[in-house]
């Protein structure tokens, strides 16, 4: 049976405006606010010709704001992760947590966003335990815009 937070998650959709710095060939940023919450999406390439990896932080502030605002950050952070893909084509990216409640939230929100993933020409791979992280992989099945 489902949570009613995975119901949410999976239920709640919305647009962010997001602001890029792509400046870097190993490095992007994105930037939103969700209410006066502010996230930033780091991807990071790491080894040279290796696989991307995705994280994200919250600006500390009010807290109560960023539970309030979750539901919406974790869609920016997905929202981000989508332009990347569409964007710079990696062949691999990596999520990687420590904590397994937010490999629960990755879980949940790559099952969303699985049909997507797929139309972009990726195969979701995970969770993937390597101690002490819990790893999910996106990893390039065929070219954007491949029509099959």
């Amino acid at each position: 049976m489902q949570s009613l937070a995975e119901f949410m998650a999976e239920s709640y959709n919305s647009n962010v405006p997001l602001t890029w710095d792509l400046s870097g060939l190993s490095h992007a940023v994105a930037s939103f606010t969700v209410d006066s919450v502010k996230a930033t999406v780091s991807f990071e390439r790491r080894g040279n010709g290796g696989p991307w990896h995705v994280t994200f932080a919250i600006e500390k502030g009010e807290s109560t704001e960023a539970v309030r605002s979750a539901f919406a950050i974790f869609n920016g952070v997905f929202q981000a992760v989508e332009e990347f893909i569409e964007v710079r084509e990696p062949e691999t990216l990596v999520f990687a947590t420590k904590r397994d409640e937010l490999a629960n939230i990755y879980q949940t929100y790559l099952r969303k966003w699985s049909a997507r993933i797929e139309e972009l020409g990726y195969r979701l791979e995970g969770p993937i335990r390597v101690d002490p992280y819990t790893e999910f992989m996106l990893t390039r099945i065929r070219p954007l815009g491949w029509k099959g």
